[in-house]
């Protein structure tokens, strides 16, 4: 049988450490840098298949570009705008 012993609480250890708004976006582009490529070459290919392939390829409705559109965007910014240590604007 588990006496109350056996349950405890407890935290992760995170400590702030002193940086600066570039540095901290130097993180960011390390740590994500195989999503960030990811996405800009999405990004390229929708540019590609919007105009530079023959007119019977092209997808360039609105409808058809919207979803990976948003998409992509999200990827790119939410590890920036979620980064707690971004926040600060200390420059």
């Amino acid at each position: 049988m588990l006496t109350a012993d056996h349950y405890s609480w407890g935290a992760t250890a995170k400590e702030l450490t002193d940086s600066t708004f570039f540095e901290e976006l130097g993180k960011v582009a390390k740590k994500f840098k195989f999503t960030f490529g990811y996405c800009i070459f999405c990004i390229a290919m929708m540019v590609a298949l919007a105009l530079f392939v023959p007119e019977a390829w092209r997808i360039d409705t609105f409808a058809a570009i919207w979803p990976l559109a948003i998409g992509v965007s999200s990827h790119i910014l939410l590890p920036v705008a979620l980064n707690p240590s971004l926040m600060l604007f200390a420059f």
